[in-house]
């Protein structure tokens, strides 16, 4: 009986893995934490910069990060920032049967999102003693390095915009605005809060 019930859990397990959806409907609650190095446009040069962010999205699609980004060789490209992170092709595609593999492109192609929201530029200064208010605009692509039924180790590749214009803060130096660039490591998990069924 043993012989005969291995290789049917085989194949079940085969077919889970190349369905589309590789684990992502087996949670609703996606939390990633996440590390970057960055090259910033400062208003004294390019420099590089770290970035830290936190994200929560719900059913892989939407949901919020809270970040921080500051320029290693300089304190004024320094941003606390909190956006909407809006991945919209995972559903668009889950639900037109466009996951057809490889796994790695579909999930690459499902993760590509924007984020939009706010920035506190400079938080350690007083505002309009060169801290402010500011908006942000960025976007990127992950690529799966390690994967598990949800979980996973991601490479990111990331763009962001932070403005600060003169109304709402210093701003970033003689500059209205500051694009950064570059590329990092998420750690995401899969959450099950019983909002929806587990996936089979």
């Amino acid at each position: 009986m043993a012989l005969v019930a291995a290789p049917g859990v085989a194949v079940a397990q085969r077919a889970r893995d190349t369905d589309g959806v590789y684990g992502r409907l087996d949670g609703d609650l996606v939390l990633s934490a996440e590390v970057m190095g960055l090259a910033a446009d400062t208003a004294t040069g390019l420099a590089g910069a770290g970035s830290v962010a936190l994200r929560a999205r719900y059913m892989e699609m939407t949901g919020a990060a809270l970040g921080y980004d500051r320029a290693v060789s300089s304190g004024r490209h320094d941003a606390l920032w909190l956006a909407v992170d809006f991945r919209p092709a995972w559903l668009a595609r889950l639900t037109n049967d466009m996951e057809r593999g490889p796994r790695w492109l579909d999930l690459a192609l499902d993760s590509i999102g924007i984020e939009i929201g706010g920035a506190w530029v400079r938080p350690g200064e007083a505002v309009r003693a060169g801290g402010g208010f500011g908006f942000v605009l960025g976007g990127g692509v992950e690529l799966p390095l390690l994967w598990s039924r949800g979980d996973g180790v991601m490479l990111r590749f990331a763009a962001r915009w932070i403005s600060a214009r003169a109304w709402d803060a210093q701003g970033t130096g003689a500059r209205d605005g500051g694009f950064e660039a570059g590329v990092g490591v998420v750690f995401r998990t899969l959450v099950r809060t019983g909002a929806v069924a587990r996936y089979e």
